[in-house]
């Protein structure tokens, strides 16, 4: 089925038998989303959505868990009720969700998972049991726990399944998703809502002492409270595409979501270093239009145009400029949208070397990236 159609599906035009359609975000194995198994070929269309969700949410919900603390916090997710004070306290910290990646982790919200020395992650049925924070990321507030049930428990990490994360840069505005929480371990909820903005076509920021500003982020109208902050934003395919990131309780402020692909990039390190050192190279770029391909040679409109390059920063260092196109960065083709995940992903110090499109031609570039400032 072409991606149109499938997106007449997905509007609730075409409600029928569960189909199977070709698509890059594919994942969870033959036995739906979740199941920890090499991804497919097809992705699975849940046919009940737009109008019920209830079929996404009931094979999902294995892998949505709430994060508490071993003694009450204050301004948790039990001060959003109307009428609690600021300072109500609570063991309820927020929500996370089960991921694999060379074993079975939960990951949440930095900020939620720094809001207790002791942590306790409640799993489907209420079990709860002790975690660890072993990886942190406070720029992108991105936190992975493992799970460290004691002796004689029933639960058996290695028998838990995580839900599968997708491709977040293959969504489009308009897509549904749906925001999955857990915030007091007793019942997953849910909020729907349309991607209102994916950050893509926005100014890449390599220059600033942050990764990416909140225009960045992935942007919907579902929305999200302190409850279901750290928890998994998920497209109808039943991927997860997000993490929720809540910034307020009031109702009608802007939601935002961690995009699944800044995940991908360093889950890996939060894995094994327990620390993400974030790289810089000091220039602002746009995305090259199909007249600026035309103007400076390039076979396609691709690629990541510099438009100002800092003084002293790691690229003016490697001769870089404004008007340069980054095409490559270590052999993997990029654009304004990749490039700064890349960088940020890249160790501090490493030699690096980029495709550079200038005088109409690919010259190689060789930098040397610096960890990005405070």
């Amino acid at each position: 089925m072409t991606r149109s159609a499938w997106r007449l599906v997905a509007l609730g035009l075409g409600i029928g038998a569960c189909r199977e359609m070709p698509d890059s975000r594919a994942g969870g194995g033959s036995g739906g989303p979740g199941v920890a198994s090499a991804p497919p070929t097809a992705r699975t269309m849940y046919p009940s959505a737009p109008g019920s969700f209830v079929e996404l949410v009931e094979n999902a919900k294995h892998g949505v868990v709430a994060i508490r603390a071993a003694a009450p916090v204050k301004s948790g997710p039990a001060a959003m009720f109307p009428g609690a004070p600021e300072t109500t306290a609570d063991v309820a910290l927020g929500t996370g969700f089960l991921v694999e990646n060379q074993g079975v982790f939960v990951l949440t919200n930095e900020h939620v998972a720094a809001a207790s020395p002791d942590l306790r992650v409640v799993l489907e049925g209420g079990v709860e049991v002790p975690a660890r924070v072993i990886g942190r990321d406070i720029r992108l507030d991105l936190a992975l726990l493992v799970l460290e049930p004691p002796a004689g428990s029933p639960v058996v990490v290695t028998r838990l399944r995580g839900l599968p994360l997708g491709d977040s840069d293959d969504l489009e505005v308009g897509e549904w998703v749906v925001v999955l929480g857990d915030p007091f371990g007793d019942e997953v909820t849910a909020a729907h809502g349309i991607v209102s903005a994916t950050g893509r076509a926005t100014t890449a920021s390599l220059a600033t002492g942050r990764i990416q500003g909140f225009r960045t982020y992935l942007q919907t109208d579902a929305r999200i409270t302190r409850g279901n902050s750290g928890g998994p934003v998920m497209d109808t395919a039943g991927q997860v595409v997000g993490v929720a990131l809540a910034t307020g309780d009031r109702v009608g402020e802007v939601s935002f979501a961690i995009p699944s692909n800044r995940v991908k990039e360093i889950i890996g390190l939060l894995r094994d270093t327990g620390d993400v050192a974030h790289s810089w190279l000091g220039a602002l770029a746009n995305g090259v239009t199909a007249d600026q391909a035309a103007t400076l040679g390039l076979p396609h409109a691709s690629g990541a145009l510099l438009t100002e390059v800092k003084v002293g920063s790691p690229a003016a260092v490697a001769g870089l400029r404004a008007g340069d196109v980054i095409v490559r960065w270590a052999g993997e083709e990029c654009d304004q949208r990749t490039l700064p995940g890349l960088v940020s992903a890249t160790p501090p110090g490493k030699s690096v070397v980029l495709g550079v499109w200038r005088d109409r031609t690919e010259l190689p570039v060789t930098i040397v990236t610096a960890k990005m400032p405070e």
